[in-house]
Order: structure tokens, then C-alpha cells, then sequence
């Protein structure tokens, strides 16, 4: 296995075999997209970094590992996901929610370097909060999983225990909710 260009799921097949370089590649290719997503959903460093390590050694400690899995990156990130909440409840932290309900926070970023391509910095950055402001929380984690992560509508779908057309029902209304409001290009550039 030199080739660092392996196919996830190529390198998720090696893993369920238990070789150890590929577990050390699927942490190293992942770990750093998972501590950002994390982020969004709980703002706890030291929690979000353990949930992360009980992700990954639950993996390493089962006795057995799914070997149907379709997109390595969307089975990590949803037991990323099944993780925090279960991390949040175990230390009280959570009111009674569902995992469905758990919050998803997205800042504003514009450089200086990037505000000389948009006409206002200041209207921009009103309207890019209003946007977000008229968009639920899983609306929010939907446009990131698909537009800034890159997951497929029936990845977004799996990591959110969805069906492929809720979610494309879901996108929809929040990128509608964004063009009354501002360009839905901008939106996204700024969508982090």
C-alpha cells in the first residue's frame, strides 16, 4: 500500500482486515475534516476530541467492522456525530433532544484579501447572518455536508438518518431562503 491515492473504500477494505497502515491513513485522511465538522455541533475542544478518539478506537477495539460501507467518510463522520451526542448525554450536557436536534453553528468568514471582491463588506456580512439566521440547524448541517464537504445526496442522507428525498426536500428550502436574502454563489464562499 504506497500508493497515499487509494481509494477510500479500497483503504476501508485493508482496514476491515486489520492492517494497521491503513487505519493509520484512514485517521490521518479524515481526522483533521472530522475535528471541523465536530466543531459545528459542539463547541467543547476537549469533549469533540475525545468523541473523536472513542470514534476511532471503537473502530480499532471491534471484533467485527462493516464491510458494506459505501463512503468511509460519511460512516466516520455520523459516528462522529452519534458520538458527541452520546458524550453530551453521558455528562448531562444535553437537554432531552434527539440527535436529530443537535446544533449546528456556522461563522462568517470573509478575509480582507476577499471583501475587495464584494461591493459592501458590511452588507455582505448583514445579509450572509440573515441568511443563516432564516436557515434551521439541519438545514445548516445539510448545506455543509453536501456543498462544503462534497457528500452526495445519499451520503447527506445516511450521515443524517434521512431519506435521499428529505434531504433534497431540505436543501431546497434553505437555498431558497438564501436567494431571497442574497447570491447563493457568495453565500456558499462564505459558508464555512
Amino acid at each position: 500500500m504506497n500508493d497515499y491515492e487509494t481509494s477510500e473504500t479500497a483503504l476501508w477494505n485493508k482496514f476491515t482486515e486489520r492492517d494497521s497502515e491503513a487505519f493509520s491513513r484512514i485517521y490521518d485522511r479524515y481526522v483533521d475534516e472530522m475535528y471541523r465538522y465536530g466543531m459545528k455541533i459542539v463547541s467543547d475542544r476537549e469533549l469533540l476530541t475525545d468523541a473523536i478518539h472513542d470514534v476511532f478506537v471503537k473502530l480499532f477495539s471491534a471484533v467485527r467492522l462493516p464491510t458494506d460501507i459505501k463512503s468511509p467518510k460519511a460512516y466516520l463522520f455520523k459516528s462522529l456525530r452519534g458520538q458527541i451526542y452520546d458524550n453530551l448525554k453521558r455528562e448531562s450536557r444535553l437537554p432531552s433532544i434527539s440527535l436529530d436536534d443537535l446544533p449546528f453553528n456556522v461563522e462568517w468568514r470573509l478575509s480582507d484579501d476577499a471583501a475587495c471582491e464584494f461591493e459592501n463588506r458590511a452588507v455582505t456580512e448583514e445579509k450572509y447572518k440573515r441568511a443563516l439566521s432564516a436557515m434551521t440547524d439541519r438545514q445548516k448541517e445539510t448545506v455543509y455536508l453536501h456543498y462544503t464537504l462534497g457528500f452526495s445526496f445519499e451520503e447527506t442522507a445516511a450521515l443524517m438518518d434521512m431519506n435521499v428525498q428529505s434531504v433534497r426536500n431540505l436543501l431546497s428550502r434553505a437555498l431558497a431562503k438564501v436567494r431571497k436574502i442574497m447570491s447563493l454563489a457568495v453565500f456558499l464562499q462564505l459558508f464555512v
